[in-house]
């Protein structure tokens, strides 16, 4: 399902324009990345998808009950709050929708920042302030997270833990664009889609990855569930207590994961040719 589409999107910034004719739509269980040089556009993008900014031309179509979360690459906000305040503010903005008291501390101690909780925010260096601003964006569980330059300044511990819920949040169906000036090959596989804005375009890049298959195989158990027909459509093999999902490769881990919750053992996985 679509969460956003951009259509023939512009902007100009005294008669220059950040980007223009820009066609771009993300969808649940997706993770979109975007390339870009220092000044290519790309958090006015980003500014623009969230509302911060009007475009020139063009529209974008929301889906309702659209849930935003947004780290921007400077946040011009001066937060004298502690830590543990701002965060708990921002929680209770988004109500029962957000994460849970538990959650929220789980999600602190991943992100390291246990020991500032009790500092405020102001107070903390640039890398730390990154890291209470994307939690921040975060814990109001988003269906539309937009992240610019969320790896900077962060060792790769912490980039690792960033994408590790940037996919949790995938997996339960939202959509995340990331925008970066860095091409940094070791976290590629994390990604679904990839664009390069450059010259006031949006390019998507494609690769033989974003049609790459797997044959997912499970086997049944006593109190295995029937496949729902959002399964049963990737359905190949169902031969006595085995059952094989031919599934796209952004679409691997969230259907094991949810097969698991299903009660079906899972046996392994192996890459079809194209």
């Amino acid at each position: 399902m679509k969460l956003l589409t951009a259509k023939d999107l512009s902007l100009q910034n005294e008669g220059y324009f950040a980007f223009k004719h820009v066609a771009f739509s993300l969808y649940q269980d997706e993770i979109a990345y975007i390339l870009g040089d220092n000044g290519s556009g790309k958090t006015q993008f980003l500014d623009t998808l969230v509302g911060l900014k009007s475009p020139d031309s063009g529209k974008i179509e929301i889906t309702p009950k659209a849930r935003f979360g947004y780290l921007p690459q400077i946040n011009p906000e001066i937060i004298t709050k502690t830590v543990k305040k701002y965060l708990h503010d921002v929680q209770a903005l988004s109500g029962k929708l957000a994460v849970s008291d538990t959650q929220l501390k789980e999600l602190v101690t991943y992100m390291g920042m246990t020991p500032y909780l009790d500092r405020s925010v102001q107070q903390l260096s640039l890398g730390l302030k990154q890291r209470v601003g994307f939690l921040a964006a975060v814990v109001g569980h988003p269906n539309i997270l937009l992240l610019d330059e969320p790896f900077s300044f962060q060792n790769s511990e912490m980039i690792t833990n960033m994408l590790d819920i940037i996919k949790d949040l995938r997996d339960n169906h939202s959509g995340i664009v990331i925008a970066s000036t860095v091409q940094d090959d070791s976290i590629v596989s994390y990604f679904d889609s990839n664009y390069l804005l450059k010259d006031n375009s949006l390019i998507k890049v494609t690769s033989q990855n974003e049609s790459t298959h797997y044959m997912l195989i499970f086997t049944i158990k006593s109190n295995t569930i029937a496949l729902p027909s959002n399964l049963s459509q990737y359905l190949k093999v169902n031969v006595e207590n085995l059952i094989e999902l031919k599934v796209p490769r952004k679409l691997k881990d969230s259907i094991i994961k949810e097969m698991l919750e299903l009660n079906y053992n899972f046996e392994g996985a192996r890459v079809l040719e194209n």
